[in-house]
């Protein structure tokens, strides 16, 4: 399967549930590990904020609104919980 390629029998996915999905489909490949947060956990808003400053003069500038709106969503939850 090409890298760009959606899978032929998975479940319809959004164009940003595949930019996920490719985005740890090419850490593997690198040989990178991949660590995920889940967004019903109260810390995962606050970790993004987190890696948002660590990275924030160098990361491009749409890959930080990203996190950010991942980050806003995700304290948007009704359901919130501590981590599992």
């Amino acid at each position: 399967m090409d890298e760009n390629e959606k899978p032929k029998k998975a479940a319809p996915m959004s164009d940003v549930q595949w930019d996920e999905v490719q985005c740890h489909q090419k850490a593997k490949a690198r040989g990178d590990m991949t660590f995920t947060l889940v967004g019903q956990d109260r810390t995962s808003p606050s970790t993004i904020c987190w890696w948002i400053l660590q990275n924030i003069e160098t990361c491009p500038a749409d890959k930080l609104r990203n996190a950010l709106e991942r980050a806003i969503q995700m304290r948007s939850l009704p359901t919130r919980k501590s981590p599992d």
